[in-house]
């Protein structure tokens, strides 16, 4: 298992609403896990965005 940083964050209550709700479903024991599973959403977003410029601009190279 990697290693774990503890760091602390300020969110908005919106967002712990949120982050209490998806633990109350039961699929998240605690705010840590939500917030790692957010993350790497965030990270598959962030590389699937950047694929695709990528793609985009050797599109453009070509034409």
């Amino acid at each position: 298992m990697p290693t774990r940083i503890a760091k602390n964050v300020s969110i908005t209550p919106e967002l712990l609403q949120f982050i209490q709700a998806r633990i109350a479903t039961g699929r998240y024991q605690n705010s840590s896990e939500v917030m790692r599973a957010a993350l790497r959403a965030l990270e598959r977003e962030e590389l699937a965005d950047q694929e695709r410029r990528s793609r985009l601009t050797a599109n453009q190279v070509q034409s």
